[in-house]
């Protein structure tokens, strides 16, 4: 099988998807890949999952009532393939998935030249064009999967997916994660018990710069691990000296991974690999625009538990990087800087016109925060149950079960569902909330994930 590894098709329990070099494989174990016309079903998925717009709620849905621990792995892999695709984002990713029934059949049809033009929209249901350039690209990646893959590995890029377990807890708040997270260095740093984001301005004095590399180096001092986005100036100094106190930091990037940041951080992004990572949500080769930017300060904001801004003058990114924060219900915190000067005019709006709180050091911040020390454990609503318990929860009831068994080997739409089990729609609805609210079923978008221990055990 693909890409699965020698641990078994869901690999270690906190372990990201590993990528390989073979193309997607049938039941059969042959390459799933058709040349000519396409006729009949993929291998692994479910039948009626019809190849047009309305193709994610066909009939004869019925006839299969969960897929397995095999189809889920595949379907892992057919997103990771997708997501190398230049022009295949969060939202057409979802599209592909929501209009086709999986992502595995929509490079089963694009082998073949039967993908289609047009998407299902998420709200009215009118269809969406999708380019014809992303549909050729899309077609030329499914033919020849492996390649995509190969890219991935030449470049030691793992990939973790909204489908796997150990896809990081911290980005589950964003109003759209990214399906796929592209990856270098140690995985487990995104599970840090207590982040810290320092962001400014890439035209850093060198007080901001003397500032950025004090509190990285006591955050780092006290474990926790500091969060930016690889930019010189302010950036680049809490990088360096969270590596050179012997530190973690992970840097967030707004391209791919052959082109991670400016050259002269070139040394520097090695050193953090030694014991951090570098993660962003685009493929490889992807090349940073003005728009990959602020996607990429979303996921700074919501990996940490507060976010540092040093010096950043009135249209500086790092404000994006303090409002994206605030909303997503993250504590914010300004450096006034020094008299009047230009390059802290925004760390001044924020303090005046904002929620952030001033910036008086990592003792206070730790204060401020409830920790003990930089290194404890995030705060947690002490009224809020346990992990394990909101999981656990007894048994699952009959329809519970049956609804489970249709996620437990992929996402669906609710209609997908909701066809397949038979049932009612208020009902149907009840149990996909009570799953949720279980911790078994997430929702993006259109889609419903499995989720917690649905995604290593069958229901």
């Amino acid at each position: 099988m693909l890409g699965v590894g020698p641990l078994g098709p869901l690999g270690p329990a906190r372990a990201p998807v590993p990528v390989g070099g073979a193309p997607i494989t049938g039941t059969d174990g042959r390459p799933e890949r058709p040349a000519g016309p396409v006729r009949g079903e993929p291998p692994s998925t479910v039948p009626g999952a019809g190849g047009g717009p309305g193709g994610g709620t066909g009939a004869g849905r019925g006839r299969r009532a969960s897929r397995g621990p095999r189809d889920l792995a595949e379907e892992r892999q057919a997103w990771v393939v997708l997501a190398t695709v230049e022009g295949v984002g969060e939202r057409t990713l979802q599209g592909l998935i929501a209009t086709h029934g999986s992502a595995r059949r929509a490079l089963w049809l694009a082998a073949g030249g039967r993908l289609g033009r047009r998407l299902a929209a998420e709200a009215d249901r009118r269809a969406v064009p999708l380019a014809a350039r992303t549909v050729a690209a899309i077609e030329q990646v499914a033919r020849d999967p492996g390649a995509a893959l190969a890219s991935l590995r030449d470049s030691n890029v793992w990939t973790v997916t909204l489908l796997d377990p150990d896809y990081p807890a911290r980005l589950d708040g964003l109003a759209g994660p990214p399906p796929v997270l592209f990856g270098q260095g140690d995985p487990a740093v995104l599970h840090a018990p207590a982040m810290v984001a320092i962001v400014g301005t890439r035209r850093a004095s060198p007080a901001g710069r003397f500032e950025a590399s004090r509190a990285a180096a006591t955050l780092v001092a006290g474990g926790v691990v500091v969060v930016s986005g690889l930019a010189v100036g302010i950036d680049g100094a809490a990088h360096a000296a969270s590596v050179e106190g012997g530190g973690t930091t992970v840097a967030v990037i707004g391209s791919g991974h052959r082109r991670p940041g400016p050259r002269a951080h070139a040394g520097l992004v090695r050193r953090i690999l030694e014991r951090g990572a570098v993660i962003g949500e685009l493929p490889p080769m992807a090349r940073a625009t003005h728009g990959t930017y602020p996607r990429r300060n979303r996921l700074i904001a919501a990996l940490a538990d507060a976010v540092v801004v040093i010096e950043a003058p009135v249209r500086s990114g790092a404000l994006i990087t303090a409002r994206l924060a605030m909303e997503q219900g993250v504590p914010v915190y300004a450096a006034a800087g020094i008299g009047t000067s230009p390059l802290a005019a925004g760390c001044r709006a924020l303090l005046s016109e904002c929620t952030a709180r001033p910036f008086d050091g990592i003792a206070a911040l730790s204060a401020d925060l409830g920790w003990s020390g930089p290194a404890a454990s995030r705060p947690t609503d002490p009224a809020a149950p346990a992990a394990d318990e909101a999981v656990a929860g007894g048994p699952l009831g009959g329809p519970e079960r049956d609804v489970a068994a249709i996620l437990a080997g992929g996402p669906a739409t609710f209609d997908d569902v909701l066809a397949r089990t038979g049932g009612a729609p208020g009902e149907v609805a009840a149990v996909l909330t009570l799953l949720q609210l279980r911790g078994l079923v997430r929702s993006v978008g259109p889609l419903y994930l499995p989720a917690g221990r649905l995604l290593v055990e069958p229901p």
